[in-house]
């Protein structure tokens, strides 16, 4: 079965975030701990991984990347301010996102607008979300978009149209002393 993988894989990505020797590789192995850590719901972990790349990147799309990641787990976590503040550092990578990186800027802006129960900007947002995947052909966006918009005009929460994470909670997943001991050793 499946015991066992998320813990592994989360200690995997954590070591080869800190056993890389290209910094390049290693901020890449650390955002994708990052992401696995937020779906999980271990938003301060994920957080702590997340600012580690956005201050360490030398180039923009990573820092685009983990900016957006930690204004999503700002919103997870019902924090207006560090929503607004993520979102503000993201608003000024716009001109310059991919439109790969933009349209899921908008989805997150969307979903988090919502989740502060903004449903008129956050329909706005997911809108020009939809805008974007449209206009460069991003399907899976678009399919994800569309869910989204869906469970927004049933009134439900954006964040259960929006469910990636597993069932079980974060305190049941082995292995997260270790991703912390982890990145620890590389805040220091």
């Amino acid at each position: 079965g499946a015991r066992g993988q998320v813990p592994d894989a989360l200690a995997h990505l954590a070591r080869a975030a800190e056993m890389y020797t290209d910094p390049v590789l290693a901020l890449r192995a650390l955002h994708d701990l990052g992401l696995a850590l937020a779906r999980l719901g271990a938003t301060d972990l994920a957080e702590r991984a997340l600012r580690q790349v956005f201050q360490k990147s030398t180039t923009v799309e990573p820092r685009q990347n983990a900016a957006i990641e930690l204004m999503h787990c700002a919103s997870f976590r019902r924090d207006r301010v560090g929503f607004t503040r993520w979102r503000a550092e993201c608003s000024r990578f716009e001109p310059h996102m991919t439109p790969h990186v933009r349209a899921d800027y908008h989805l997150k802006t969307g979903i988090g607008l919502a989740r502060f129960g903004r449903m008129t900007d956050a329909t706005a947002e997911l809108g020009r979300a939809m805008d974007v995947a449209h206009a460069h052909g991003l399907h899976e966006f678009e399919f994800r978009i569309e869910r989204i918009q869906a469970g927004l005009r049933d009134c439900e929460a954006a964040e259960s149209a929006e469910q990636e994470a597993p069932g079980r909670p974060v305190s049941q997943v082995q292995g997260l002393t270790a991703v912390s001991g982890s990145l620890a050793r590389l805040e220091s």
